[in-house]
Order: structure tokens, then C-alpha cells, then sequence
């Protein structure tokens, strides 16, 4: 068994925390530091990488994965998504990634790249993540597989029902864990999971955390991906514009409060999306009692 499904089965509280390759060499270098002083801070059961927004920076991906893999060995989780891709360009990247010993992949079907019909996105192939999880299954070599839930619902998928069904049909197809998008009322991941149990879900999943950076960021962010963000945390956080430390702080706050209350409700593994900085990371640990 893996690190990553132990860490995310174990009885005790484990947090996983994701990055995005950055565009830039220096970003790159910026982004490893962060990293490393969120690693020394808290103990993390696994950092995942993501494409850059609609899937762009494939190159940055996987030199970034490259990295943290010989930094952090089997404790790095890297994204592959199938959509506008085909069997043989996943295949030389699912290598690259073996041979740098990765093993530990996150199965997305991606956004659609800007200028692509979804017909055309799904030509290769894959027309759903669960398409992909079932390849990767077949290709074998893979140590962990997980999957992204989405507790408000997919962007794409009015219909809450046939979501659900997509999302329950990734784990049927050999997926090992889910990690949500992020959401702030911690009663639409109860509900997501309590729905996605009743149609036979037996996977862990995993709560995925936003520490607030910038009020116009997570609305827009918010927009993309069919989340609601509540009138309390804006509320919350506009008294803080103009005061950055005081807006990290009572970001820490606000995450800090609503991991507490997933905790009394017995979950025990948070997968926080860091924005590739430590800070309100480290801020929320120290609320917590995470901290080494």
C-alpha cells in the first residue's frame, strides 16, 4: 500500500496540501522554499501538483513533480488529466513519472482548453475521469489513484443526480480516494458524501480547504467551479483589505474554524489548496496545534 492511501486512511488527523507550477524559473525556486517551510512546519501526508489553469504548463508540471519527488520521495501525488489528450501522450508522461519514481497519480478529466469543442476535447478517448482511472488500472504501475469530488456540484453537470452518479462511477472504476473542490459550508460536504454513500461510495474523501488570499480571487475562483462563497466569510474578510496581515490572520481564523468543526464530525484527513504559500498554511496550524 502506498504512503498517501495509509496517511489518508489512518485514524489520526492528516492533512495533504496542493500546488500549481508556476510560470516562471524564479516562481519555481519561490515555490520549493514554500513548500519546504510548510513541510518543516507541519507534518504533510502528501503534496499534490496541479496543470496550470485549463490545463496549460504541462512542462512546468512535470519538472515541478520531478522535483518535489526526489525531495519528498512517495509523497508527491501528480496530476495527469485526460481531456485533448489521447492513450499515447498520456502514456509517455505516465513514464516520465515512473522513472522519476512516481507512482501516486490524482485522475482528472481537466477544462476544456479555450477554443476546443467538447467533442474534440473527448477524442482521444476519454470522455470522463472514470474512463481514465479505468486505463490507468489497466496500465498498472500506478500506486494510488484518486479522484476530485465536487460537494456544491459540478460547473458542468446541473443535474446533482447524474453528478453523483459520475463521481461514484471514478471510485467503481478503481479509484482509492477522492479530495473535494473547496467549499466554505462544511453541511454541503456532509451531504455530498451521506448522497454519494447511498449510491454504494466506500472511498474516502477527503475535505478540500481554500485559505481566503484575496476577496476578488475567491469569487472569481468561486465562479469557475460552481462554488458558493458565503456572505460571513466576505463579510468576515472585507474589514481586512487593506490590512494584509490582519486579512492572514483572520483567514487562519476562518479555515481553522471550519477544519475544527470537520473534526468534531470525525473527519480526519484535509487536503488544503496553499496557493503555493506557507504562510496562512502555517497560520491554520498553529490554531490547530499541527504545528512539529
Amino acid at each position: 500500500m502506498s504512503a498517501v492511501i495509509e496517511e489518508i486512511r489512518s485514524p489520526g488527523v492528516t492533512v495533504s496540501i496542493e500546488v500549481f507550477p508556476p510560470k516562471s524559473e524564479n516562481g519555481a525556486v519561490r515555490l520549493l522554499e514554500e513548500t519546504a517551510r510548510i513541510q518543516e512546519g507541519v507534518r504533510v501526508a502528501f503534496t499534490s501538483v496541479t496543470y496550470g489553469a485549463g490545463g496549460s504548463t504541462r512542462d512546468g508540471t512535470l519538472n515541478l513533480v520531478i522535483e518535489l519527488a526526489k525531495r519528498n520521495p512517495g509523497r508527491v501525488v501528480a496530476h495527469l488529466t485526460c481531456v485533448g489528450s489521447n492513450e499515447e501522450a498520456l502514456s509517455r508522461l505516465l513514464s516520465a513519472y515512473h522513472e522519476s519514481g512516481m507512482t501516486d497519480i490524482m485522475a482528472l478529466r481537466g477544462d476544456i482548453p479555450e477554443g476546443m469543442t467538447r467533442e474534440e476535447a473527448v477524442s482521444g478517448g476519454f470522455r470522463y475521469a472514470a474512463d481514465l482511472v479505468s486505463w490507468l488500472r489497466e496500465a498498472g504501475g500506478v500506486s494510488s489513484i484518486g479522484v476530485a469530488g465536487y460537494p456544491e456540484g459540478h460547473p458542468e453537470t446541473p443535474d446533482r443526480a447524474k453528478d453523483l452518479d459520475h463521481f461514484v462511477a471514478k471510485a467503481g472504476a478503481g479509484a482509492d480516494y477522492a479530495a473535494t473542490q473547496f467549499f466554505f459550508e462544511n453541511s454541503d460536504y456532509f451531504r455530498f458524501v451521506v448522497e454519494a454513500a447511498a449510491r454504494g461510495l466506500e472511498i474516502p474523501v477527503a475535505p478540500g480547504i481554500l485559505p481566503v488570499r484575496d476577496i476578488d480571487q475567491v469569487v472569481r475562483f468561486a465562479g469557475m467551479c460552481g462554488a458558493a462563497v458565503p456572505e460571513r466569510v466576505l463579510s468576515a474578510l472585507e474589514p481586512y483589505r487593506g490590512d494584509p496581515e490582519g486579512f492572514k490572520e483572520k483567514s487562519a481564523d476562518l479555515a481553522a474554524e471550519q477544519i475544527s468543526g470537520l473534526i468534531e464530525a470525525g473527519v480526519r484527513h484535509f487536503h488544503i489548496y496553499s496557493l503555493n504559500k506557507s504562510d496562512i498554511v502555517l497560520g491554520i496550524a498553529d490554531r490547530l496545534g499541527w504545528r512539529r
